[in-house]
């Protein structure tokens, strides 16, 4: 599925892959798994399963049907990087991004690890932005890690930002998001 976003930093957002599983403190809150759930109890297919990963072959070819160019944030709601998405099907979505070439694509992970793993297999396109999600000090290896790519537009999320990242360098990195958790409900 795609729809119009009212995320400030990209215009569509692209889910070929939706679920996810938590493996960092900037999971605790996720906003894509709330959303899941509204979405599923809402009878909306492609959450038929709340927010255990899915796979969406049938929505691959999507962003091939739209002829205006737009900034297309992928997975917002899962990880396209997860272990349990199988790395042809990471492949397919990377040729679907070449093949789309008007549009440019948002990839981020917090799974850097695997982004590594498989940099060697991407054949990176010029619209593919890729980053990786900081939420404190504890994650900057994923800064070092998302370098090491041959990506060629690198960003950083630096939210739900949690905690102190200390020192800081950028070379490298094209592009920086910041922002603390929204959405929350606390009480008083």
């Amino acid at each position: 599925m795609s729809n119009y976003s009212s995320i400030e930093w990209t215009d569509t957002t692209w889910n070929p892959v939706t679920g996810c599983t938590k493996i960092s403190p900037g999971c605790a809150n996720c906003y894509a798994e709330r959303m899941a759930l509204r979405l599923q109890a809402m009878g909306q297919p492609n959450y038929a399963r709340g927010f255990e990963l899915a796979i969406h072959e049938h929505v691959l070819g999507l962003p091939l049907t739209w002829k205006k160019p737009r900034m297309v944030f992928v997975n917002s709601m899962s990880d396209l990087f997860h272990d349990e998405v199988p790395a042809h099907f990471i492949l397919k979505v990377f040729e679907i991004m070449r093949a789309a070439s008007q549009h440019t694509f948002q990839v981020l992970t917090k799974r850097s690890s695997r982004l590594v793993n498989m940099d060697k297999m991407i054949d990176w396109p010029e619209n593919v932005w890729m980053g990786v999600t900081v939420e404190s000090a504890d994650y900057k290896f994923r800064i070092g890690e998302l370098r090491g790519t041959r990506a060629k537009t690198k960003f950083l999320s630096l939210e739900p930002l949690l905690g102190p990242l200390g020192i800081m360098t950028y070379t490298g990195i094209d592009w920086v998001i910041a922002g603390g958790e929204s959405g929350l409900m606390h009480d008083r």
